[in-house]
């Protein structure tokens, strides 16, 4: 995790940066609203030197879209996608919490592993976001998902045991307006 000073980002605060990709940035932020109300939420905006690279903004489009489709328990949320200061962002669900890379390596440091029920219940939690992804239909015409990177860094698990899948960013889905070449190989 990075420190930063609390900076603006159009109606957004991003309070500090979580993680560093490749092509984007994660942060936690807050949005602010009348009489006081504030509510967390994360930002993923995209690198400035992307912003200018067409097919990578249409598969980032193409996240938000897709993703904001799928309003289930087990699925982070998406609240809003749009441009702000040149860069294009997506506002999602935060997850106060480890994803589940993070908590088995915390785990081992601890010579405490998860137990075996607690990986099953986090598996079934998982497939329970993955079938509803998989037989997701919009307007009657199914959106054929497929994730293509289900991993450890991108099962995020609450302090209160929610279990959540994230980052649709490589999905195959129908609906997507970039599509992968023949022979190309996307995700884990």
């Amino acid at each position: 995790m990075s420190k930063i000073s609390p900076q603006r980002f159009g109606k957004y605060v991003l309070l500090r940066r979580l993680a560093l990709g490749g092509m984007a940035e994660i942060f936690k932020a807050k949005v602010a609203g009348a009489e006081g109300f504030e509510k967390d939420l994360v930002i993923k905006r995209i690198l400035p030197h992307f912003s200018d690279d067409e097919t990578f903004v249409q598969m980032f489009v193409d996240e938000a879209r897709l993703t904001a489709k799928l309003q289930h328990p087990n699925i982070v949320q998406i609240f809003d996608f749009d441009v702000a200061d040149d860069s294009y962002y997506i506002a999602m669900e935060y997850i106060e919490g480890k994803d589940l890379h993070d908590l088995i390596e915390e785990s081992h440091r601890q010579h405490d592993p998860l137990s075996v029920p607690q990986c099953v219940w986090i598996a079934i939690e998982v497939a329970k976001g993955l079938h509803y992804a998989h037989t997701k239909e919009d307007k009657g015409q199914p959106l054929n998902i497929v994730h293509r990177d289900v991993t450890p860094s991108n099962v995020m698990i609450s302090y209160r045991g929610d279990v959540k899948l994230m980052d649709f960013g490589i999905a195959k889905a129908t609906q997507r307006s970039t599509k992968t070449q023949a022979g190309a190989v996307k995700g884990k």
